[in-house]
């Protein structure tokens, strides 16, 4: 072997070794990306709330070859100071993060999802913004009560274009559908048309669909609030229902045609509402229930209705802060049950 053979197969294993330690530090680099941000915690009046736990979770995506469950999680955990703040750092190469706080007394509040948008830096590579601001705002646990609750959801409704009673208190289609007697919701599915059209791109089947929710007695109804879906308390809505503001009525539409389903379910809907209203000759409310439905009135193309709601048994009650260890209806299927406040 020629000495110039020799310094060639030299230089070349030190070329692989310097490579291998580069993709090495370039692996190490894509695993540490920084993060930092800042969580202000506060109550309903905007008062900072102390020692509460502020927790996030560093996105990272899995390595090729790690598989699903491997590696571990990325998180940070402290807590907020007297003023409210936490700041948090933490390594992730997933490029979000999510945070969730609780504290004793309050309920927790969750779902916050903060996304960087850039990344800077060639070794020490930081992710951008740089120490956002999330504000957090924790409900504080009040008077939670026995309720009926119920996720009643994938429930034909007998009858196609029959208006059809539900009881809120049986869970169930009012006599002869069901064992309920009290007609509390009136649902009615409606198909106004099915066919189907030739697209170039073979047969569609079209549809228009309508649910439409209404009421046995004057003075009941809905009341649309809505919630955003990404980030905040366990508990939705206010703890009281609104005294005024009902209306009489709920109607979604569900499109479908060659463009695809087109709907008008909002997920971010939620109501309170009232029924069993009964008033004076003043048309003054002597009595009524009050409750809230967590979510929109979904339905689907076979005329099955879902959503959630929640029942305060109590005349003029309009508490609906619902304790999840004290459901009223018991025996229901793990579908059926509900552990939200």
């Amino acid at each position: 072997m020629t000495n110039e053979t020799y310094c060639n197969l030299a230089q070349m294993k030190m070329f692989c070794t310097n490579f291998a330690t580069l993709l090495l530090l370039l692996v190490s680099n894509a695993l540490a990306q920084e993060g930092m941000i800042t969580v202000r915690v506060t109550n309903e009046s905007g008062s900072p709330i102390t020692n509460a736990v502020v927790q996030a979770g560093v996105a990272t995506v899995i390595k090729p070859g790690w598989g699903w469950g491997a590696g571990h999680p990325n998180t940070a955990k402290s807590l907020s100071d007297t003023n409210g703040i936490c700041v948090l750092q933490g390594n992730g190469n997933g490029g979000s993060v999510g945070i969730g706080v609780r504290k004793d007394g309050y309920y927790g509040s969750s779902g916050y999802l903060v996304v960087f948008t850039n990344l800077v830096g060639l070794v020490n590579k930081k992710w951008q913004p740089w120490n956002p601001t999330v504000n957090v705002i924790l409900k504080p646990i009040g008077d939670p009560i026995p309720m009926y609750v119920k996720s009643f959801g994938d429930r034909s409704i007998p009858g196609r274009g029959e208006p059809i009673g539900l009881d809120l208190m049986a869970g169930d289609w009012v006599a002869p559908h069901g064992k309920g007697k009290t007609s509390d919701f009136v649902l009615q599915y409606i198909v106004q048309s099915e066919g189907t059209i030739e697209t170039r791109y073979g047969s569609v089947r079209t549809a228009d669909r309508t649910l439409i929710v209404t009421f046995s007695n004057e003075g009941d109804g809905v009341k649309a609030v809505q919630v955003p879906l990404q980030g905040g308390s366990a508990l939705r809505l206010p703890p009281l229902a609104s005294e005024n503001g009902y209306t009489t009525n709920v109607v979604k539409r569900a499109v479908k045609d060659q463009n695809g389903l087109h709907s008008d379910i909002q997920e971010d809907q939620n109501y309170f509402f009232r029924v069993r209203t009964m008033k004076d000759d003043k048309d003054n409310i002597v009595s009524a229930l009050y409750g809230k439905i967590y979510g929109d009135f979904r339905f689907d193309e076979r005329g099955r209705v879902a959503f959630t709601y929640f029942l305060n048994p109590t005349p003029n009650d309009r508490n609906v802060e619902f304790d999840p260890a004290k459901n009223l209806f018991t025996n229901l299927s793990s579908r059926e049950q509900v552990h939200e406040p």
